[in-house]
């Protein structure tokens, strides 16, 4: 089972487009706010459904907005799925999360 992961910053998330010339550098981003605020794992707002990466640019060199696009069927928080590593922002993944809370 993956590990859940947190917002505000707290995991991180890798961005095949990234920064550079013409933005096609892998870079790391990371998680941003919840919307929720009702769950926590080690004291911190888990990610959810819907939930949006950190900004940082992409193809192209716009901004990104992808949301937090695949997660956890099984678990929820407030009725929404939740983000763990090897979930997906668009093409952004999910490749921290805590080292005690593991998600199905």
């Amino acid at each position: 089972m993956p590990a859940v992961a947190r917002a505000y910053g707290n995991d991180t998330v890798l961005s095949p487009d990234g920064a550079g010339y013409k933005c096609r550098v892998p870079m790391n981003t990371s998680t941003s706010f919840s919307q929720q605020s009702k769950v926590r794992v080690q004291g911190i707002f888990v990610v959810v459904a819907g939930d949006p990466v950190a900004p940082h640019p992409r193809s192209g060199c716009v901004p990104d907005t992808s949301t937090l696009s695949s997660y956890s069927s099984k678990v929820r928080a407030v009725g929404k799925g939740i983000g763990r590593i090897g979930d997906r922002y668009g093409d952004n993944t999910i490749i921290s999360g805590s080292s005690k809370v593991l998600a199905a």
